[in-house]
Formats: structure tokens, C-alpha cells, sequence
């Protein structure tokens, strides 16, 4: 791995991470806000990029997934004050303050609304706080319908590399890049190295159950954070999976840059 720490660490998690049998995982979150918090207290600059919005907002109305991308939005408006409360309820008990961002994605196609968003995120930083960064569900309807930014994976991608990241940590439901599915497939293969993604035939499957997400924006966003020289790890939600990847020690699947 990266020979120097890794100061600027952006944390991506996804809505299969954040609930469990269709309930908000809260042990997920307390841990994933105790391992942040400690990071922010060695010093580290951390921004997290989060789903979960429309999930939340499924949960809360008792309601399966909306083909209807207004109703989709509907879950999203309703469930993003949901995410960010139970996000304040955990990172409160370590003292760490967070601040809620949510970009669209014609912020980082033009770089006069961009710089506004990089500003206001650095400033919460030199503040001491950690941004939480979902795109705005509610009023994007590009990124609802799967037309631009389709998923939060590639919103990790552009948010490590347009903040100038020196780590990329994507949390997910399996730990690390498969050449298939290790979960239904014995005959598997982990990925590690850019080379090895480049040049192992992948299956991609298919994406999780409240999520746009999957392997395929995965892969994705590996290639695009290493192309603009910010290291990435993508791995397992469990205890200890942030802290270890900071460390170096990522036990999913990593793919680094010299620095």
C-alpha cells in the first residue's frame, strides 16, 4: 500500500450497508461514526458520501420500491431528514459535528457552481466538521432516472477526485472486487491491483435490493478515483473496516497510487 498517511479521506456507503432486513442498521452507523470521528480526531480530513435517502423513506412510509421516479423523489425528501437525524444521533456521542451537503450533479459538470460547493466543503473541514454528501434525490431528477449520475458510487468518484482525496474507502455488502459473485459462486477470484482490474474478465451481477449501485459502478469508480491519483479500497461494512483501510490494512480489495 501508499507509503505516506492518507490526510483526505473520502468514505462511501451504500443503502445495503445503512439497512438491514429492511430496517435502519443502526449498529452500521454507530460504528461507521465512531471510526470517522476518530479519524477526525488524528487529524485526518474526512467527507463521507452517503445513500440511504429513498431506502429511509421506504422504511418510514412502509412502502416497497417506487417504479414512479416522482414518488421516488418523494421517498428521497422524506427519508433524507430521516438519514441525517439518525447520522446526528450517532456521530453526537463522540462530540464530532457533521454538516449535511447536497450537491446535484450540475455541480461538478460547471465549474462556476462547482467552485461555491468546494469552498463551502472546505470550509466545513478547516471547521472541524465532516461533511455528509448525498446527491439531492428529491430534485435530481437525471440522477433518479439513471441518466447522469446514476448512482453514488460514481458521486464518491467525483467527490474524491474533485476534493483532491487521498483515499477512497468504498463500504459494501461484499469484501472487495470479485471476478463473480462469491456470495452464489465458488470458483471466485478477489481483484487487487488496477492491472489485475483491467485485465481479469469480470461479472458484474446485479445491483442490491434498495440501490442503484452494483459491481459494475463499483469498478467504475475505482478506475476513475486511481486515473486522478487517489487510492481506493473497497471492502466489507464491519467493525473496524474504515480504521484499517486508513491504516493500510484493507482486507477487501485495494487499489493504490504512489503518493
Amino acid at each position: 500500500m501508499a507509503k505516506k498517511p492518507f490526510r483526505r479521506i473520502v468514505v462511501k456507503i451504500g443503502t445495503s450497508s445503512l439497512m438491514k432486513d429492511n430496517s435502519v442498521n443502526r449498529q452500521a452507523m454507530t460504528s461507521l461514526a465512531r471510526e470517522l470521528s476518530e479519524l477526525r480526531s488524528e487529524g485526518r480530513e474526512i467527507i463521507l458520501v452517503t445513500s440511504g435517502a429513498i431506502g429511509f423513506g421506504m422504511e418510514k412510509m412502509g412502502r416497497g420500491f417506487p417504479e414512479d421516479p416522482v414518488m421516488r423523489q418523494a421517498m428521497a425528501a422524506i427519508g433524507q431528514s430521516r438519514l441525517m437525524h439518525e447520522y446526528e444521533n450517532a456521530f453526537r456521542k463522540h462530540g464530532q459535528v457533521i454538516a449535511q451537503v447536497l450537491p446535484i450533479h450540475q455541480n461538478f459538470l460547471d465549474r462556476k457552481l462547482f467552485m461555491p460547493l468546494k469552498e463551502t466543503v472546505e470550509k466545513l473541514i478547516q471547521l472541524g466538521a465532516i461533511p455528509i454528501i448525498n446527491e439531492n434525490d428529491a430534485v435530481s431528477v437525471e440522477e433518479i432516472t439513471g441518466k447522469a449520475f446514476s448512482d453514488n458510487d460514481a458521486l464518491a468518484a467525483l467527490v474524491a477526485t474533485g476534493f483532491s482525496a487521498d483515499l477512497l474507502v468504498m463500504l459494501t455488502d461484499v469484501d472487495g472486487i470479485y471476478t463473480d459473485n462469491p456470495k452464489t459462486c465458488g470458483n471466485t477470484k478477489k481483484i487487487d491491483g488496477i492491472g489485475q482490474l483491467l485485465s481479469e474478465p469480470i461479472n458484474i451481477g446485479k445491483k442490491s435490493e434498495h440501490g442503484r449501485g452494483g459491481m459494475a459502478s463499483k469498478i467504475s469508480a475505482v478506475k476513475k478515483a486511481v486515473a486522478a491519483g487517489c487510492s481506493t479500497a473497497v471492502c466489507v461494512t464491519r467493525e473496524g473496516a474504515v480504521l484499517d483501510a486508513a491504516k493500510g490494512k484493507c482486507t477487501g480489495s485495494f487499489f493504490g497510487v504512489e503518493n
